[in-house]
């Protein structure tokens, strides 16, 4: 419906400034996260002296930041629209990023806020307030160019305003979550050092990755023109909603990891390759349904004429967002364990090879190129998180995932994912019917094996 009302160059131009908006939100420079990890180990310390501290420091220092990337986001605004192609109305989109700009510093310190929540393992509060803001991100400008105007200014306006409540609310309830337990809120000068190089290693994920999952939408916009982004973004905007299964699962894994990594080491290695083995057999189905049937749900969703020139992009996505989702554990592992500059280093390394494919695939084969870009950028980061977290687990073999093992488990993938070329949608369902089959006889033959070492163990 948005499309429909705006068009797919204003479309592809809101995609981009919620890009910008989830880009510059990361400006917290890895604090939320910090305080996440740090509020975890106090937790599980008992040291609770060291909340308000912590919690005051962090908060004052998120507030700052929040303003310095408004208002960076509000000198960049007019260089940044004119880099991209045929847009109807230059200044109606400058407004816009305008608008959004006011929002910041309510978007880095919602982190913060969150970041309280998530060590405090209050996840119900968190989905309660996520599901219906995640919901006005589209119903919000829906309701403006229904019974307004379709303008990008009046819609970013709405979005700024729903920015700002959502703050107030995640800022209630990490007050209520916490105020039992510290006296007061504090500013620390020796937390600043402290937060700082803990935040720092994961700002720097935070910048470059977000960069690259964001850069290709605007090469696309330079390179092509804004109609393409919408092309490119819708499919991405569909698959990347399967974030919700490993999203949460990380949420809860990034403060756990951290309190067992200091207390019960050992049980980090069995929880790691439990997680990995459920998130693999839950996402391999889900991806590769849509990955078969990817005409078929743009066809439905948007018009034929979209599917024709999205399809593809979006099989291409359904891959790409099954490995991404598995490589998300061994990345919360490592920055959970302190090791976040490892993710960091990963990330570096990873950028300057990206942009260069990125730019060549565009220029040579358009929205297509782009995606395989993307797609080859996931597998390669991948792959890196994997090894790096396998030399964090250190215990015994039965614990511990080999690099062979996640190779067969990317290879038995791709052999899954090679359904697309069948030409039929009956055959594709007879597929994918199979590939639920093997991994249902999979999880039978696992749950054999955990019941018999269980009996074993008893017996013993």
């Amino acid at each position: 419906m948005l499309i429909t009302e705006l068009g797919d160059a204003r479309f592809g131009l809101l995609t981009l400034i919620w890009a910008v908006v989830s880009y510059f939100g990361l400006f917290d420079l890895g604090l939320g996260r910090a305080l996440t990890q740090q509020l975890a180990i106090v937790f599980a310390k008992n040291e609770l002296s060291k909340i308000g501290p912590l919690v005051g420091t962090a908060s004052l220092i998120m507030t700052v930041l929040g303003v310095v990337a408004g208002l960076i986001m509000a000198v960049c605004a007019p260089w940044g629209v004119a880099l991209i192609n045929a847009v109807p109305d230059k200044q109606e989109a400058v407004n816009a990023v305008y608008a959004m700009a006011l929002a910041m510093p309510f978007i880095v310190l919602t982190s913060g806020f969150r970041g309280i929540l998530e060590a405090k393992y209050a996840f119900g509060v968190i989905n309660l307030i996520r599901i219906p803001m995640g919901l006005f991100t589209f119903i919000g400008p829906l309701v403006v160019v229904l019974f307004w105007e379709p303008r990008l200014d009046m819609i970013t306006a709405v979005l700024s305003l729903g920015r700002l409540i959502g703050c107030a609310i995640h800022a209630y309830f990490a007050w209520r979550v916490l105020s039992e337990q510290y006296e007061k809120l504090q500013w620390d000068l020796h937390l600043l050092k402290f937060l700082s190089i803990s935040g720092g290693w994961i700002t720097i994920s935070n910048i470059v990755s977000p960069l690259m999952t964001y850069v290709d939408r605007f090469v696309i916009g330079a390179i092509v023109s804004a109609s393409a982004v919408a092309y490119y973004v819708t499919p991405n905007e569909l698959i990347t909603k399967l974030w919700i299964v490993p999203g949460a699962l990380t949420a809860v894994l990034f403060p756990t990891f951290a309190a067992k990594i200091v207390k019960r080491r050992e049980e980090v290695a069995l929880l790691y390759k439990r997680v990995l083995y459920c998130l693999y057999i839950i996402m391999l189905p889900i991806t590769l349904a849509v990955a078969l049937f990817a005409e078929v749900l743009l066809c439905i969703w948007i018009n034929e004429e979209f599917a024709k020139q999205s399809t593809q992009i979006l099989q291409i996505f359904s891959l790409g967002m099954f490995v991404t989702c598995l490589a998300n554990i061994p990345f919360t592992l490592l920055q959970s364990a302190g090791k976040a500059r490892i993710t960091a280093a990963i990330h570096l390394v990873e950028l300057p090879l990206f942009l260069v494919l990125l730019w060549l695939f565009t220029l040579e084969y358009g929205i297509v190129g782009s995606a395989i870009a993307w797609l080859l950028r996931i597998v390669l980061d991948s792959l890196l998180m994997f090894v790096a977290a396998s030399k964090i687990i250190k215990t015994n073999r039965l614990e511990t995932i080999s690099m062979s093992n996640v190779i067969c488990a990317f290879v038995v993938a791709l052999v899954a994912y090679s359904g697309v070329i069948i030409i039929t949608h009956v055959n594709r369902a007879y597929w994918l019917l199979l590939v639920m089959l093997i991994i249902s006889i999979n999880v039978l033959f696992d749950r054999i094996s955990i019941i018999k070492n269980k009996i074993i163990t008893h017996l013993g």
